[in-house]
C-alpha cells in the first residue's frame, strides 16, 4: 500500500511540475505579446502624428513630398523616443495612417452629402 501511495504522490508531483511549466510558458508568451502590441501601438501613434503634421504643413504639396516629409518626421519622433523601426514597418504604418485618415474624411464627406440630400426633400 505504501508503494502505491509513493507512486501516486510521485506521479502527482510530476503532473504538477509539468502543468506549472506549461502555464509559465503560456504566461511568458502572453506578456511578450502584450509588450509587442504596446510597442506597435506606440509606433502607430507617433507615425499618425507625423502623417497628420505632414498633411497640415505641406497641404499644397503633392503626395511624394508629403510622404517624404511624413517619413522624415516619423523617424525623428521615433528616434526621440528610442524606438527602432524598419523601413518596411514604417512604410506600412504610414500607409495605415493615411488610409485611416482618408476613411475618416470620406465618412464625414458622405454624411454631409446625405444631410444635404435630406434638406432638399423637406
Amino acid at each position: 500500500m505504501e508503494l502505491v501511495q509513493e507512486a501516486l504522490f510521485s506521479g502527482l508531483v510530476t503532473v504538477t511540475v509539468a502543468l506549472i511549466g506549461w502555464l509559465t510558458t503560456k504566461v511568458v508568451d502572453y506578456l511578450k505579446e502584450l509588450g509587442l502590441t504596446e510597442k506597435l501601438e506606440k509606433k502607430q501613434y507617433l507615425v499618425d502624428i507625423a502623417v497628420n503634421a505632414a498633411e497640415q504643413i505641406w497641404q499644397n504639396e503633392d503626395g511624394a513630398i508629403k510622404l517624404a516629409n511624413a517619413r522624415k518626421e516619423a523617424i525623428k519622433l521615433l528616434n526621440e523616443n528610442n524606438i527602432n523601426i524598419t523601413d518596411t514597418e514604417l512604410q506600412n504604418l504610414i500607409e495605415a495612417s493615411v488610409k485611416a485618415m482618408n476613411d475618416s474624411f470620406n465618412s464625414t464627406k458622405v454624411g454631409v452629402i446625405e444631410l444635404k440630400g435630406e434638406d432638399k426633400h423637406e
